[in-house]
């Protein structure tokens, strides 16, 4: 356990970095477009590759168990890794052909409210983004391998060159060549990464070859596994599709205020989240492999606590401090203080759901490694119903913010359904300790949310209105993160929360002994 504790923390700092890296390529994007109808035809464009990154993520539960599987015999393993990648290659190029010709008929099918220069605009650059889709996934297979092999930190830093390329770009040419000009270094900062994780694969003599058998009994054993993911992932992206359609009959901008909400929390996800289940997912394949289910349980109840313990915390800061946290990111050249209002808004809905969201993703990941992929398909299949049947009566009673509250309500849907039905798997997951300890990570967070909240209103180290520089504005919210933290921690310690209390007695037994 403890050489994961120690691949998490370096995972977590490269993730953090690269993240960090990724807002300010965000914030520069926003700087220069703001939530101009450039930039909501320029997300649009990158609909079909974020939905294959989301999707990539998805069949990586399923990918790795099989590699895990199979990966004593490297030539076999890595042909049936080549097979997937000629799969998902057909596949995607029939599909690029179709919209190259008919790209209107995609663009008004996911935003039909966009004006006119702004879907001319979203089919120019869908043409130049569309490939990413295919890099996406083969990118996230390569990562997964890696990772099966136990290299974390190659696919995280993989990252830092990608988002730099990018930054460089919009600091040196800015909008220069308009938003095409972002859309085709997108492009390249994508190829870079690929380039670089096939050069340390090769490291491990795997190199990319075509064979006549493409759909051979390993192929067709992930193809079968496969299915009920490739459906659910599907309704995720009609959820995430139908989104976007709703958001496009709004004012104009909503579009892009939706999706700079949805990219900072997926900062926080990639952060903390992906960052754990990256981790230890690899190892809960290979216990479910050996029928291990005593460690399983013990990993399961590692990974929620660690998620509550450091997301909840995460999230209850973000809610409370939203507006601020969005005006010192995005505000400033053509973003406006309305944007940053209807920004916040929904990122408030969406941080309330970022624990509901990691309890999932590893819930979830169980039942991969147990090669159950139809039960947590049709659980995540009906919460995503009715978070689409939310969304519109939302969307009427509190406008964009609907969608980020309805998104959260359908994620704690499906956590409670999972819940119940591992219970069916893994009987013990549930322990007296574990619901002890979860129960006082709960409320130390909730008490820490109260008093930074009342000393916020109350007593705040700067009045948030007078502050004109933007340096005392990040200092006012690293104030209060600092105030928030160690109110936390005392409040975890004085209730004994265990893997605090136990945490804290390593550091001091460490500084004893030097």
């Amino acid at each position: 356990m403890s050489r994961l504790v120690k691949a998490g923390i370096l995972v977590f700092i490269i993730t953090a970095l690269s993240k960090v890296l990724g807002f300010l390529r965000e914030t520069f994007l926003a700087y220069h477009f703001g939530t101009s109808f450039e930039s909501d035809a320029y997300f649009v464009a990158l609909t079909p590759s974020t939905l294959a990154i989301t999707f990539a993520l998805s069949i990586s539960s399923v990918f790795i168990p099989l590699f895990v599987k199979n990966m004593s015999n490297k030539k076999e393993v890595y042909q049936f890794t080549n097979n997937i990648i000629v799969i998902f290659f057909i596949a995607l190029a029939a599909l690029y052909i179709f919209l190259f010709i008919n790209g209107d008929l995609f663009v008004e099918l996911i935003a039909p409210g966009l004006p006119e220069h702004a879907e001319k605009l979203s089919i120019q650059m869908l043409k130049v983004l569309f490939p990413l889709a295919l890099i996406s996934i083969v990118i996230q297979l390569y990562t997964d391998m890696l990772n099966s092999y136990g290299k974390f930190s190659i696919p995280a830093l993989s990252l830092l060159p990608n988002n730099l390329l990018i930054i460089i770009y919009l600091l040196i040419v800015g909008k220069g060549l308009g938003i095409t000009g972002v859309a085709y270094i997108t492009l390249i900062a994508f190829l870079v990464q690929l380039i670089i994780l096939y050069y340390y694969l090769r490291k491990k003599d795997y190199h990319f070859t075509l064979t006549k058998n493409v759909f051979d009994l390993k192929t067709k054993e992930f193809m079968l596994l496969v299915f009920p993911v490739l459906i659910s992932s599907l309704f995720n992206q009609v959820n995430a599709v139908v989104d976007r359609l709703i958001a496009s009959t709004l004012e104009e901008g909503s579009i892009s205020a939706l999706m700079y909400s949805f990219r900072l929390r997926s900062v926080i996800t990639g952060i903390f989240i992906t960052g754990i289940i990256t981790v230890t997912f690899p190892k809960v394949s290979k216990l479910a492999l050996k029928l291990n289910k005593g460690e399983l349980i013990k990993l399961t109840q590692d990974s929620l606590q660690i998620v509550l313990l450091i997301v909840g915390s995460v999230s209850m800061y973000l809610m409370i401090f939203d507006k601020e946290i969005i005006e010192i990111l995005f505000e400033r050249g053509e973003f406006s203080r309305e944007a940053t209002i209807a920004t916040a808004g929904v990122f408030f809905f969406y941080s309330l759901g970022l624990v509901f969201m990691g309890i999932r993703d590893i819930v979830v990941r169980n039942f991969y490694a147990l090669g159950d992929t139809k039960s947590p398909t049709i659980i995540i299949i009906l919460s995503l119903i009715f978070n689409i049947l939310l969304s519109f009566i939302f969307v009427k009673w509190m406008g964009l913010n609907g969608l980020g509250l309805s998104s959260t309500i359908g994620i704690a849907l499906s956590v409670i359904l999972l819940n119940m039905r591992l219970r069916t798997v893994l009987p013990n997951i549930w322990s007296k300790q574990f619901l002890v300890t979860s129960s006082k990570i709960s409320i130390s967070i909730v008490l820490a949310g109260f008093v930074t909240h009342i000393l916020n209103i109350s007593l705040p180290i700067f009045e948030w209105s007078t502050l004109n520089s933007l340096t005392l504005k990040v200092i006012n919210l690293i104030g209060y993160f600092i105030i928030f933290t160690v109110v936390y921690i005392i409040i975890l310690l004085l209730i004994r929360e265990k893997l605090t209390v136990d945490f804290s007695k390593k550091v001091i037994r460490k500084i004893r002994n030097r």
